[in-house]
């Protein structure tokens, strides 16, 4: 899932300190719903450490019965597809479902790549996957300079992920 929508209102604040816009206050709920009633709501959320993220993750908390573990990833602000696949991979493999709350472009690169097509990932956007291995997700070894070719490459061979759903707030 990609943050929802932000502020930029303060010129002060750095990028990793800016909060939700009333936009994105109001569309998590939605999209938190929707989740819910897919039957999509995950065991675990891998958070980005920024305040958006954290506020995104809030909202959908307060509105789901289940509760997932929350983990604040620092390396989840504004990371690479390849640092995100090496979180997911060696994070929380035991769990059943696994979201990954965090930022473009490496959300929408890293979608894409799972999906094989080229999806947005607009504020507030899910993609939801069927994963046969997490594990596998992270042992692609490669330099967050490596071509995207290569981490594609690895994903075809070493697991399959499979687009199950995708939504956006404009899209339920």
């Amino acid at each position: 899932m990609r943050h929802a929508k932000s502020d930029h209102d303060d010129p002060a604040l750095s990028d990793h300190d800016r909060p939700l816009a009333k936009r994105g206050r109001r569309d998590t709920p939605r999209m938190a719903d929707w989740l819910a009633e897919q039957g999509c709501v995950p065991d675990v959320i891998l958070c980005s450490s920024s305040v958006r993220t954290r506020e995104t993750t809030e909202l959908l908390l307060d509105h789901w019965d289940k509760k997932p573990v929350v983990v604040s990833c620092e390396d989840l602000y504004l990371s690479s597809p390849n640092t995100m696949l090496e979180i997911i991979g060696s994070r929380h493999r035991d769990a059943a479902s696994v979201m990954v709350l965090a930022h473009n472009p490496g959300t929408a690169m890293l979608v894409s790549m799972l999906a094989n097509q080229s999806l947005e990932m607009v504020t507030a956007a899910v993609a939801i996957f069927d994963v046969d291995d997490w594990s596998a997700l992270g042992q692609a070894n490669l330099s967050d300079h490596a071509p995207l070719s290569h981490l594609t490459k690895h994903l075809a061979t070493q697991c399959s992920c499979k687009l199950t759903h995708f939504a956006s707030p404009k899209t339920i």
